[in-house]
């Protein structure tokens, strides 16, 4: 690799890093497994437990979702996007806004939750292509969840692109599988 790869490269890691929804200035940033803090405000003290059962039993049932408990206590919620947005498309199609609507409604109940939000691709095209596809997706479903009425201050975007496969990226079905959007939702820390 040439100096000059090597710089480009480096200058596009920096500007793909750019591209992630920002923590903001009232919050810490947040991995999948440790929680941000709450924003500043009186956010009522959550009963995860309590909270984690009613999400689950709202959102349970539907074949356009999946909601799992995690061995760290938080919920996953688990979208299929293979049909969800337009191929290389970062707008929710209406199958996709349906869902989100079902979601928005049973996240609002509780304003002690956040929601990290993150997108997947296959592995058609570029990693970097797929990376940044990943993340305009995300931000496209957080920018819907805001407009539904979550507070941005509870919604995090992310994405990972292909480096996170369920499937086989060889085979179309594999494929389609691995295009989706995952949400983490989580009590914030106090």
């Amino acid at each position: 690799m040439t100096r000059f790869q090597a710089l480009a490269l480096s200058a596009l890691i920096a500007l793909l890093s750019a591209c992630a929804t920002p923590s903001g200035p009232q919050r810490e940033a947040a991995s999948p497994t440790q929680p941000a803090r709450a924003p500043s405000g009186n956010l009522p003290k959550v009963d995860w437990s309590a909270e984690r059962a009613r999400i689950t039993r709202t959102l349970s049932g539907a074949s356009d979702l999946s909601v799992i408990t995690r061995s760290d206590g938080y919920l996953q919620l688990l979208i299929p996007g293979a049909e969800a947005f337009a191929r290389d498309g970062v707008e929710p199609r209406p199958s996709l806004k349906a869902t989100l609507d079902r979601i928005a409604t049973a996240l609002n109940e509780t304003q002690g939750t956040e929601i990290l939000v993150i997108g997947h691709t296959d592995a058609a095209g570029s990693e970097l292509h797929n990376m940044q596809l990943s993340i305009r997706r995300a931000e496209s479903v957080v920018e819907y969840l805001r407009v539904r009425g979550i507070a941005l201050t509870r919604l995090q975007a992310d994405g990972r692109g292909e480096t996170e496969p369920f499937a086989d990226n060889g085979i179309e079905a594999g494929r389609a599988k691995n295009r989706r959007v995952e949400m983490i939702v989580r009590p914030f820390a106090r």
